[in-house]
């Protein structure tokens, strides 16, 4: 328990995977890394479009996904180590140039360098530069899970209906429960504090914040955020470890993003404690000219300042551990012009843990509500072989929302209206893994998913059995 518990410390306070180097030695660099291999046998629920058109969902798949890590470091002459960590893809990322649910817009080729920083770190505390996540999602504890890929925190693979996930705004905090997940590997700082009494306290600092797969975020709204989102991950505020020439300013982006992260760990007696707190905030700079993509005055769906928090607690007793966590993010969006209704997601989740020599098994439950002020889109029509689906709320829109709201909008009356209440999203997960050897895992587990709504396109539900191996090195 105590090693689960202590697992991130070791993380954010230094742990690096290199071999010990003395003082005025040169950086060596280290390899290391993960693969994790499912076959996936699954029951997906089919979206139909209002002209009956379909997709059918196939019931048995396989998933992989997994990095090589290169890591370096010296140790200087006055304590402090200093070093180098790059994180290569080991798998080929999906590079398109749209969603294929044609609600995001634009949504650049993902990177092959994941992640990418310097590191310093001593008695001081520790300092990183580069492409890495935030300090408050880092720090996290609250529900455990040993579904290795899945649970509430470090989630690399998604099971379901997919244009229910796309749409769904409530859907993305039933995937990751820790603060700032959407401002991953964006260029930045992290600093933290050496730990004190069991209380360590880190904050981070990014110039700029930009969504190339808004879907996931902003739903159905047919917003997006940026100039054109043609930049891809060349551009700055994109996630990636990029080189860009200049970060500019009035593009329709987020812009100085901060967050502060903070967690507590104690041992009393057999009973292990940890406790997360994390807070967050960016601005949106709007550019000089009205833009469609961050604000619609038809349908008044619009970007804002971007504002969330997330707290957990977890308790560990003799191979049980035992946690959970609350949140709330408004996902950068702000109350919608007409409606007056904002369109946060607040969240919960709650899960338990059983280790006991090779062997751990989990249950987890993880639960979000989003208000939806901005409406639900309707899926119109879902073309045939490529099962791209056209929303109301699309530009490209067999019937496409227009009019003027109050006047004759048909954003809000008629049969092409959007359609409201709250969007839900809800996931059980039972998990177990077994270690065959040192950094060796065969693991496994069921999972339903269900997110419901108002309208076809945030509707879906799955079951799913997996079976898998997870190595790390």
């Amino acid at each position: 328990m105590k090693k689960l518990l202590l697992s991130s410390t070791a993380l954010v306070v230094g742990g690096v995977m290199a071999a010990p180097a003395m003082a005025a030695d040169p950086i060596k660099i280290g390899v290391g890394g993960y693969y994790t291999f499912y076959a996936v046998a699954n029951n997906t629920s089919s979206t139909y479009a209002t002209n009956g058109t379909f997709v059918a969902n196939k019931g048995l798949f396989f998933q992989q996904e997994g990095e090589i890590h290169f890591i370096g470091r010296t140790k200087l002459d006055n304590g402090t180590s200093v070093g180098i960590n790059v994180e290569l893809e080991a798998w080929n990322p999906n590079n398109i140039a749209a969603s294929p649910t044609n609600v995001a817009s634009i949504q650049p080729a993902n990177p092959t360098i994941d992640e990418a920083f310097l590191f310093a770190f001593g008695d001081w505390g520790r300092v990183e530069f580069g492409s890495r996540d935030a300090p408050s999602y880092r720090m996290y504890y609250g529900s455990p899970s040993a579904l290795i890929g899945y649970g509430a925190f470090a989630l690399n693979q998604t099971i379901g209906n997919a244009l229910a996930l796309a749409s769904n705004k409530a859907y993305f905090h039933t995937s990751v429960a820790a603060n700032t997940a959407a401002w991953q590997d964006t260029n930045r700082i992290n600093v933290f504090t050496p730990r004190f009494q069991g209380l360590q306290i880190g904050v981070g600092y990014t110039p700029k914040i930009n969504t190339p797969s808004g879907a996931g975020i902003l739903g159905s709204t047919a917003l997006t955020s940026g100039p054109s989102g043609n930049s891809g991950f060349s551009g700055c505020g994109y996630a990636g470890a990029v080189n860009i020439s200049n970060c500019s300013n009035n593009d329709y982006a987020w812009q100085d993003a901060f967050d502060i992260g903070a967690n507590y760990l104690n041992k009393l007696g057999d009973v292990t404690v940890a406790v997360y707190g994390s807070f967050a905030y960016a601005a949106f700079n709007p550019g000089y000219r009205a833009f469609a993509g961050s604000a619609n005055q038809i349908t008044g769906s619009n970007l804002a300042n971007w504002t969330m928090w997330a707290a957990g607690l977890q308790f560990g007793y003799r191979g049980i551990t035992v946690g959970g966590s609350v949140g709330y993010d408004n996902q950068g969006m702000g109350s919608n012009y007409y409606t007056g209704t904002d369109n946060a997601t607040r969240y919960a989740n709650a899960g338990i843990m059983y280790e006991t020599g090779p062997w751990q098994v989990s249950f987890l439950w993880m639960g979000a509500v989003n208000s939806n002020g901005n409406g639900s889109g309707t899926v119109q029509t879902i073309a045939s072989g490529t099962n791209v689906a056209t929303l109301n709320t699309s530009s490209n829109a067999a019937v496409p929302l227009s009019g003027i709201p109050g006047v004759n909008s048909t954003a809000f009356s008629g049969s092409n209206a959007l359609l409201f209440g709250a969007e839900t999203a809800n996931k059980f997960e039972i998990g177990a893994n077994y270690a065959l050897g040192p950094g060796v895992k065969i693991t496994g587990g069921g999972i339903f998913n269900n997110q419901s709504g108002p309208s076809n396109a945030v509707t879906g539900q799955t079951w799913a059995l997996l079976l898998g191996m997870d190595v790390r090195f």
